[in-house]
């Protein structure tokens, strides 16, 4: 199956989407919570923009696939993922629910773009009898993918870029040793001392601190977006393009039958 370009750079897009995606899950919850102060309700459903985003972006993709190849659809839709992505790299403290859903429904139609087009392009040359299996290879795929580029991208990536520029926004010469170790674990750690000292300048500092690291962790996401872009540009091959090419082959179909 992997002598075929389309299955294999279907499945390879499909896990470089996983990967661009693992920053906007890993940093947002935190966000949400640490920052804004919500609970992990709240976060939950401060995130449904990027379902609704993937909704629509889902609905025209088999439609543009057939338009204008699977190559420049899935290059699209990083392109978009991208955007919107970068988008939430400019986020700051101030910043508003509105703002946090405008830019995950943009971060979601790349993703309902990419994910279903890369998905069908991986399965779309197989024949009946490896339809199943090519079906099975990339769900497999998929469900590594999604823990695996968690575990290793979330933490030694995007969890030390977001770490090292979180502590570089911090600035705690007044602070006990142990009470500033503890402030530079984590968004949730800084404001417990916050809290504990009664210090609404040392919560103000702990929240912009992890804003900054947010921002840094979601340009690195947009990287592997953009990544992903410049790959099905130069790899995945078009596919079916349009509807109009099938219209002039049926004659001839019919004719050799």
């Amino acid at each position: 199956m992997f002598r075929s370009r389309s299955f294999t750079w279907g499945v390879l897009l499909y896990t470089v989407l996983t990967l661009a995606l693992v920053g906007l899950l890993f940093t947002l919850p935190q966000y949400f919570q640490g920052v804004m102060g919500t609970n992990a309700e709240g976060s939950g459903i401060r995130l449904l923009p990027v379902v609704g985003g993937l909704l629509v972006g889902l609905a025209p993709a088999t439609l543009l696939a057939k338009r204008i190849g699977a190559k420049f659809t899935v290059a699209a839709g990083f392109a978009v993922l991208g955007a919107g992505l970068a988008l939430g790299a400019t986020t700051m403290v101030a910043s508003d629910e509105e703002f946090s859903a405008l830019w995950l429904s943009i971060a979601g139609v790349g993703t309902g773009l990419t994910m279903v087009t890369a998905a069908s392009a991986a399965v779309a040359e197989l024949d009946e009898e490896r339809a199943g299996v090519g079906s099975a290879v990339l769900q497999a795929l998929k469900n590594t993918g999604a823990p695996l580029g968690s575990a290793v991208l979330g933490s030694a990536v995007l969890g030390s870029t977001l770490l090292a520029v979180y502590v570089a926004h911090l600035h705690l010469g007044g602070l006990p040793s142990a009470a500033s170790a503890t402030v530079r674990q984590g968004v949730f750690q800084g404001a417990a001392v916050a809290h504990q000292l009664n210090s609404p300048v040392l919560l103000a500092q702990v929240r912009g601190a992890f804003v900054h690291g947010m921002d840094a962790a979601l340009l690195v996401s947009a990287g592997f977006a953009i990544a992903g872009c410049v790959l099905a540009l130069v790899f995945l091959p078009m596919g079916r393009r349009s509807s109009k090419v099938d219209r002039k082959e049926e004659p001839d179909d019919r004719a050799a039958a």
